[in-house]
């Protein structure tokens, strides 16, 4: 999580979080706290943080980054096979719209979960990962200090589109892309709201 003084933003993981931690350590802005990017506090909700002790979310104006869940689900799962030890990870479930949970316990759950997690509705803006840059300085900018220097692209940290290890099944047929859209209903209407349909 980042908060400021007027804003939060909320770290949905394989979403440009390292990336997002990165670009405001970086500019060392008077009463900008980053969660270091070793703890799993900086997947925080805002009911999870304030459930940890006096701090309090008031009226701070709320962020997320937002990702296509296809694209989201495929980088999750490829993160948890190359970097938490998980390389026989089966792909199958991430064609019905799963995601392998070590936060439950090790268990496949609807990417939604997450939705309902950070309790995402209107009053929850979403940059979109694709179009970082212009959503920072649309939303984010006008809410830093004045004079702030407006954001140039981003850093992509802990991405390599690319990269795709021999054996990796990453391809998503119209059949599972209709199974993911009836297991996440909550992301699909979240996705039309930010991108459009």
């Amino acid at each position: 999580m980042i908060i400021a003084d007027a804003f939060l933003w909320l770290h949905l993981p394989k979403t440009g979080g390292t990336s997002m931690n990165r670009l405001f350590r970086e500019r060392a802005l008077f009463g900008v706290q980053v969660d270091a990017d070793d703890t799993s506090l900086k997947h925080d909700s805002v009911a999870l943080r304030e459930s940890r002790g006096p701090w309090r979310a008031g009226h701070r104006r709320r962020f997320i980054t937002a990702r296509r869940l296809e694209r989201w689900l495929i980088s999750d799962w490829q993160h948890k096979r190359r970097h938490m030890k998980l390389p026989d990870l089966p792909f199958e479930p991430v064609r019905s719209g799963l995601f392998y949970s070590l936060r439950l316990g090790g268990t496949w759950v609807a990417a939604d979960w997450w939705l309902q997690y950070f309790e995402l509705d209107e009053g929850v803006t979403a940059l979109r990962l694709e179009h970082l840059q212009d959503d920072l300085n649309s939303h984010l900018l006008p809410l830093l200090p004045a004079g702030t220097a407006p954001f140039s692209s981003p850093p992509r940290e802990n991405s390599n589109p690319s990269a795709t290890s021999a054996g990796e099944p990453t391809r998503l047929s119209q059949d599972d892309l209709t199974r993911i859209t009836a297991v996440n209903p909550r992301w699909r209407a979240w996705e039309r709201r930010v991108y459009g349909s």
